[in-house]
């Protein structure tokens, strides 16, 4: 298993402790040259090579993480999403990730995000993720959970490949208007505004306000101000 600070996770900033979430974005602002701490003798991971830009944009991931915890960021790496070829998943390297964050987590270790235990768990993390990206695969996904016809291994793996495809502009859009649902009570923003990143950091900031549980455990909550 590859340690902490000499991998590049799969599976969503939000699951991060706060240890994690930080040795991560360190590394990889070193992979992507963006700072000068690690110096160019930087090893890109196995598996990586060739996939600078999917880099670029997981460090802008880990960065949208990061600054919802409250913490500082180096700043966006520029990188065109649309044009991001990223690497297959593994299984077994997803696991490994799995079974660190679990073992950190029965340390008292805990990310943004509660580990999921099953699939509901999972789908309920990742859903709006989905929807931002394709309302077919939403409601497919949605329906092969509540049937328990998937399983949870090939869950993860489905999750993960589905929150790395660039979503449109209309599907953020409709994906932060569901979430906005959860803090509308509390919200001085229209969701029909133009403005979908200032719509995300108001989900954000209300959802971190009122502790909104169900939008504190979605992976869409960091990672979709990336892509805007």
């Amino acid at each position: 298993m590859s340690s902490k600070g000499t991998q590049v996770f799969d599976i969503d900033a939000g699951l991060l402790d706060d240890e994690l979430l930080a040795s991560q974005m360190r590394f990889l602002v070193g992979l992507v040259g963006a700072g000068r701490d690690l110096g160019a003798q930087t090893q890109v991971p196995a598996g990586w090579q060739g996939h600078e830009d999917a880099l670029a944009l997981r460090l802008n991931q880990v960065q949208e993480e990061s600054a919802l915890r409250g913490g500082a960021v180096p700043g966006r790496v520029p990188v065109t999403p649309e044009s991001v070829i990223w690497p297959i998943p593994q299984a077994d390297g997803l696991e490994a990730q799995l079974a660190m964050v679990r073992e950190r987590a029965g340390q008292g270790r805990v990310g943004r995000i509660r580990l999921p235990r099953n699939d509901h768990e999972l789908w309920a993390s990742y859903k709006y993720s989905v929807l931002a990206r394709n309302y077919r695969a939403y409601q497919s996904f949605g329906q092969r959970v509540a049937a328990r016809s998937i399983p949870l291994n090939e869950l993860w793996l489905s999750m993960v490949s589905a929150s790395r495809v660039a979503p449109l502009a209309g599907g953020i859009r409709n994906a932060l208007q569901h979430m906005w649902g959860y803090v509308s009570e509390h919200s001085r923003i229209s969701p029909q505004t133009s403005d979908l990143p200032a719509l995300a950091r108001e989900i954000q900031q209300q959802a971190a306000a009122h502790r909104v549980s169900y939008l504190l455990n979605s992976t869409a909550l960091g990672e979709l101000r990336a892509w805007l």
